[in-house]
């Protein structure tokens, strides 16, 4: 991953002079592997695209790459190579859950806003509580709603800083307010129920849902 040292690295970073571990100060971040809250946010499609190449170039998944860049961009990177090497936050593995002998069928339900247009994308991310609660407290210091806040760190990081002022101009104004009322859960997506590949790949504005 982009923000991990080499293991020579780490190794150097281990034997240097101990500090306190992270979780000392702060118990609420020793385990951070569940994902038991949601954000909605949508983001320009060529920021998205970015996304993906940038992903794909270190070689990460975008789910690993997102966890990763919220614990440094939150935290820092020391904290971050803390929970590499003690398995601990976001690397802490939670005992094995007991599994039940009840089988659930599920049908797999898709949603898409038509609405939004082709330059935008609707985005879902499961992520950890915690991790959200910290987002949702520098939010409320600038004055940005938390998508607000999510969707401009996340187009600094990908695009730059003055890429995205030149791109907001190719974006209608009624399609950025039908996607920001949907993140705030002020209009609903339609939903298809056990789409074909085929068939989902025919819905327009589908709502991608990353699990972190």
């Amino acid at each position: 991953m982009l923000w991990f040292k080499t293991k020579k690295q780490l190794k150097s970073y281990d034997a240097d002079k101990p500090l306190e571990p992270f979780h000392i100060s702060h118990p609420e971040l020793l385990d951070l592997s569940v994902n038991d809250a949601q954000l909605r946010v949508w983001l320009p499609e060529q920021t998205r695209l970015v996304m993906d190449r940038t992903v794909k170039t270190v070689d990460a998944t975008l789910s690993e790459y997102l966890r990763e860049f919220f614990v440094v961009y939150l935290y820092g990177s020391d904290v971050l190579l803390q929970m590499k090497l003690t398995n601990t936050g976001i690397f802490f593995t939670p005992p094995p859950a007991v599994e039940s002998d009840v089988k659930f069928s599920r049908s797999r339900l898709v949603e898409y806003i038509p609405e939004l247009g082709k330059n935008i994308k609707a985005i879902k991310i499961f992520l950890n509580s915690q991790i959200k609660a910290d987002l949702q407290n520098l939010a409320d210091k600038t004055g940005f709603a938390l998508s607000h806040f999510v969707r401009e760190i996340l187009i600094s990081h990908f695009s730059g800083h003055t890429v995205w002022p030149e791109r907001q101009i190719l974006l209608s104004s009624e399609n950025i307010a039908i996607a920001t009322q949907w993140e705030n859960e002020q209009h609903n997506a339609h939903i298809s129920q056990s789409p074909s590949n085929e068939e989902e790949s025919d819905l327009e504005g589908v709502v991608e849902t990353i699990h972190l």
